[in-house]
């Protein structure tokens, strides 16, 4: 039980050294999603309505999964609520159960996470978000990106944005 702690250890020290084996990146992907969720849990990070600007595009990021292309568009003419349309498919055992927009404390979209599972309870809905055949509610945060990903390791790539 002990050595196990170790080599726990071990490895997250590891990933948060900045080290560039590969392994920090994939630590960064599984721990990452898990830390944006809990930004959930800072006042004044939940985003209660959707932002008023964002780009057409944007990097969607299947938690612990590759990085997609989405388009951003509003559901219909005038309306507040967003509509996120993942181009590509999913991971054959993943199965969309939400979307997080990512907003960094500047007031710019990083990009849009993909979870399986419920939302984050009590969360504003601020749209859907469709990959493939399914569509799930679309909610956000608004946080400072080194709170869940490393610079070197980021979640949304900008090449996907465009």
């Amino acid at each position: 039980m002990r050595l196990t702690s170790l080599v726990l250890l071990a490895l997250a020290s590891a990933a948060c050294s900045g080290e560039r084996s590969g392994a920090p990146c994939g630590l960064a992907a599984t721990i990452g999603p898990s830390s944006l969720i809990s930004q959930f849990g800072v006042p004044r990070q939940t985003l209660s309505e959707p932002p008023a600007e964002l780009p057409e595009r944007v990097a969607a990021r299947v938690a612990g999964g590759p990085a997609l292309s989405a388009i951003i568009g509003r559901e219909r003419a005038g309306d507040s609520l967003l509509v996120v349309g993942v181009e590509g498919a999913a991971p054959e055992a993943f199965t969309l159960g939400f979307g997080v927009l990512v907003m960094d404390k500047g007031g710019r979209a990083r990009g849009v996470m993909l979870f399986q599972g419920l939302p984050v309870e009590g969360a504003p809905r601020l749209g859907t978000v469709t990959m493939g055949a399914v569509s799930a509610p679309l909610i956000g945060v608004e946080a400072e990106p080194t709170s869940y990903e490393q610079a070197e390791c980021p979640f949304f790539p900008d090449s996907l944005a465009r």
